[in-house]
């Protein structure tokens, strides 16, 4: 999609600023012009968008969110990247046929049968479909079916439940292998860049905290080469386990021979709204940190389905969303979001809401595609 920035670098004087009148304000003053004696010299935006940012990245409160655009920027020499919708489709579609489903059926007989058309074709070849759609009708069905169902029905090994169950966990399987695609070798200049902005802040302040809809660990890798502590929920010990109370804690410099313990920089609060690619939960609900592939361990993520409004009210979502609606309520609060596309109805609307009763809130938004070309 072609955009205002299309084509031109990354640099402070391509940024414009939307006026009140509607009109968009270049970045640097413009002088007047000398052969006409009318002209007027123009300030720019520079100043005053450099006056609000500066406010509100040192509000007494910080909250960043990151949608799946924040993750696009990511590079990897072998081409990885974070996944589009499209892509998550694309992953699901070769990851059920890699082998045949029961009866034989390919990715698109369910499809038919679930949302009862195919997506389009365009040069002889299918597009990507939706797979948030394709998910929550999966999802639905399974759960129509299994009511109606008799016992021997839902063991049956050839039955359509059971094939619809292999479906969904290849599809899910599918979205859980596409987004892990950081390493150490992953190049993060837009991820180093915010948390390097950030970890200088005054320790008086409360920490910035770092919500996120992202399974990938794009925040996690970023904060890990520049020394960052993350308090993200999880304990300590060996076998890391989620407590929410663990955001109560924080990380001080506590000298040997005194009592006196001082704050240290560099420490931010992160919630992953969505889940991680690499938190599973055990048999008696317990959220630990593995990359495991035990069949034991559930992984523990919000897939893209219609039904993410309901699943955010389990545990550990529900921490999380009530930290975000919390702390979108504190006085003197920015909020800087990037990559989010307000589609996520149980994100958008604390937003909104904090927006109309919260006045000292400062929203900014990153969105690259904004500006008309």
């Amino acid at each position: 999609m072609s955009d205002f920035w299309t084509g031109k670098p990354s640099a402070a004087e391509n940024l414009r600023l939307l006026t009140r009148e509607g009109k968009w304000l270049a970045w640097e003053d413009q002088e007047a012009d000398p052969d006409n004696p009318s002209s007027k010299r123009i300030a720019g935006a520079k100043g005053r968008v450099n006056e609000v940012l500066t406010q509100a990245v040192h509000a007494t409160n910080v909250l960043t969110l990151l949608g799946s655009g924040a993750s696009f920027c990511v590079k990897n020499a072998d081409l990885r990247r974070a996944p589009s919708m499209g892509d998550l489709w694309q992953a699901a579609r070769e990851n059920v046929c890699k082998e045949d489903l029961i009866d034989d059926s390919r990715f698109e007989s369910i499809v038919l049968d679930v949302i009862g058309t195919l997506p389009p074709e365009k040069d002889g070849e299918r597009q990507p479909g939706d797979i948030e759609n394709l998910l929550s009708l999966c999802k639905m069905k399974l759960e129509l079916m299994e009511v109606k169902a008799k016992e021997v029905e839902k063991t049956d090994p050839d039955g359509p439940i059971r094939k619809l169950k292999i479906f969904i966990e290849k599809a899910e399987g599918a979205i859980l292998e596409k987004v892990n695609f950081v390493d150490q070798a992953t190049d993060l200049p837009a991820h180093r860049g915010l948390i390097q902005k950030f970890a200088k802040r005054a320790v008086d302040k409360p920490r910035v905290k770092v919500f996120t809809t992202n399974y990938d660990l794009c925040v996690e890798e970023a904060a890990s080469r520049l020394s960052v502590v993350l308090v993200d929920g999880f304990s300590h010990s060996a076998e890391q386990r989620f407590n929410r109370d663990h955001f109560q804690h924080d990380v001080v410099r506590r000298q040997p021979s005194g009592t006196k313990a001082d704050y240290i920089d560099g420490v931010f609060h992160l919630y992953k709204l969505h889940g991680s690619i690499d938190w599973r939960r055990r048999g008696d609900g317990v959220v630990i940190r593995s990359r495991a592939s035990d069949p034991a361990l559930k992984p523990v993520l919000i897939y893209p389905r219609s039904t993410k409004y309901q699943e955010a009210f389990e545990i550990p979502y529900l921490d999380m969303f009530a930290a975000f609606q919390a702390a979108l309520r504190e006085p003197d609060t920015a909020l800087l979001i990037a990559g989010f596309g307000f589609a996520d109805d149980h994100i958008s609307a604390p937003i909104w809401s904090a927006l109309e009763s919260n006045l000292s809130l400062r929203l900014i938004l990153v969105d690259p595609s904004f500006i008309p070309a």
